[in-house]
């Protein structure tokens, strides 16, 4: 009887075991190998084929670019300490420098001051080029108009010749001070030259200045013949042939200020100091005096690999003054284009940074040179925000700050 119980049991078990697989097989269709390009999970038994990309999540399918598809000009910058170049430089055009005594302004007069309005509109019309180089808006949000392009020389090399076009003011000022140098030591190797401006300025990526032919980055001369974009250090920097560069520009040229990681500020202020430069003078360029004038040789993270030269081109600035209103109404000159800066939140899109700062989704992409419409929380994104059209005030150029006779 117990033998004939376990193996009516045994027997009750199996048909129900049968009975929920054929339950299973009447509801459900077998289940058939996905197609090429099907969503459909594969066979959990099995796994993932790196040939398939398309079964992957939608997220991992396609990820944002880490870096924007202008590789020439990324790699012309790749410096990992350095991932936005020139981000948040500010324009110094309003600080203590500007606070010039009466009889201290040293800018010389346009020749476009004796002008009317009709004229400029004329030679607008008839013969732009006899304005001149004329220099737009800020090195953050500008243009340039007439601009000049650095040549090629046996004393420099340009790591991207097509973006150095600059103010004629801006290209004098960079030829004289390094004709400066080979004068000082013969056989010096040439230097390298990196970013001025576009054509016609605005936006050069990966900066955010460069934009109205003012800014240039140039290279450190060194002693074991590195190139383009190398680290300086203590073993490697030709302190006087690099401390002869930046003495030519501040001494020959109407510089508004020099960008340097605070490395190789020290290794230049020593230097200086060391061939008997004068103290106050050197305090004078590297610290300023406080209340009264601004160092002109700052401290800025991620220029341990060039300096970053700003010149005031007075005439250039001043003649973008007088034509600015005829540029912009004539479509020669866009408005400039300033930006905001914002660092994305969880759950965040394109269209609500749209609508919140009343720009669309196709500025955003362009801004921030987005392949398609994805960000990134924790990100910082630039916002553009078009600025007025009121013309640019006119500069104020100070003195040269020179050092006493040797």
């Amino acid at each position: 009887m117990a033998a004939t119980a376990l193996e009516h049991l045994l027997s009750v078990l199996l048909l129900a075991a049968a009975g929920t697989s054929a339950c299973a097989g009447a509801t459900s269709p077998p289940r058939a190998a996905p197609a090429p390009g099907s969503p459909a999970a594969p066979d959990r038994q099995q796994p993932r084929s790196p040939a398939a990309p398309d079964r992957q999540p939608l997220a991992a399918a396609r990820p944002e670019p880490a870096a924007p598809p202008r590789v020439e000009r990324r790699s012309l910058y790749d410096d990992p300490d350095a991932p936005s170049l020139d981000s948040g430089l500010e324009d110094h055009d309003d600080d203590a420098e500007s606070a010039v005594a009466p009889g201290e302004d040293t800018t010389p007069a346009s020749p476009l001051a004796g002008l009317s309005d009709a004229e400029l509109e004329r030679r607008l019309r008839d013969d732009p080029g006899s304005l001149g180089s004329l220099s737009i808006g800020t090195p953050n949000a500008g243009a340039l108009v007439n601009g000049v392009r650095l040549p090629e020389s046996p004393l420099w090399e340009l790591e991207d010749p097509g973006d150095t076009w600059g103010t004629r003011e801006t290209i004098e000022a960079i030829t004289s001070a390094v004709e400066a140098v080979n004068g000082e030591f013969p056989n010096t190797p040439p230097l390298a030259i990196g970013h001025v401006s576009a054509k016609r300025g605005g936006p050069l990526a990966p900066h955010v200045s460069h934009q109205a032919g003012r800014d240039v980055d140039l290279g450190f001369y060194y002693l074991n013949g590195a190139r383009w974009y190398a680290r300086a250090t203590a073993d490697n920097l030709d302190r006087a042939r690099t401390w002869a560069l930046v003495r030519a520009l501040v001494t020959r040229s109407d510089v508004e200020l020099i960008l340097v990681d605070h490395s190789v500020r020290t290794l230049l202020e020593e230097h200086a100091e060391r061939i008997g430069e004068d103290r106050a003078w050197l305090d004078s360029l590297f610290h300023g005096e406080p209340g009264k004038t601004r160092p002109l040789i700052f401290h800025w993270r991620g220029h341990a690999t060039h300096l970053h030269v700003r010149f005031y081109s007075p005439l250039a600035r001043e003649g973008g003054r007088r034509a600015y209103r005829a540029l912009v109404a004539r479509g020669l000159v866009r408005p400039p284009v300033t930006y905001l800066s914002h660092v994305a939140k969880r759950g965040e899109t394109l269209g609500m940074l749209a609508r919140k700062y009343q720009t669309t989704v196709a500025a955003l992409r362009e801004a921030n040179e987005l392949r398609g419409t994805r960000i990134i929380a924790g990100h910082t994104y630039r916002i553009p925000r078009t600025g007025g059209a009121a013309a640019p005030r006119r500069v104020v150029v100070p003195p040269r700050r020179l050092p006493p006779p040797r």
